[in-house]
């Protein structure tokens, strides 16, 4: 899958629990762990902040789809 990134706008990083990494904004974030068939608790989701990847926790990720105006379309 591909996809554009933004480097604008924040990055985020999905890693499986089997190490596969995929690297999107937020628009990109439903359809990449919607595509993969990822079920909650065998990813995580990190974003880029000073150059520095930091985990997403579950409030987090809500406030940065209620920010950028978006529905969160899977579990995490």
């Amino acid at each position: 899958m591909e996809t554009t990134i933004d480097n604008n706008s924040r990055v985020y990083q999905v890693v499986t629990s089997w190490g596969k990494q995929f690297f999107c904004n937020i628009e990109d974030l439903n359809k990449i762990v919607n595509d993969n068939n990822m079920q909650p608790g065998y990813f995580k989701i990190f974003h880029f902040w000073n150059n520095k990847a930091e985990k997403v926790s579950k409030k987090d990720l809500k406030s940065f789809f209620e920010g950028s105006q978006l529905k969160q379309e899977f579990f995490y």
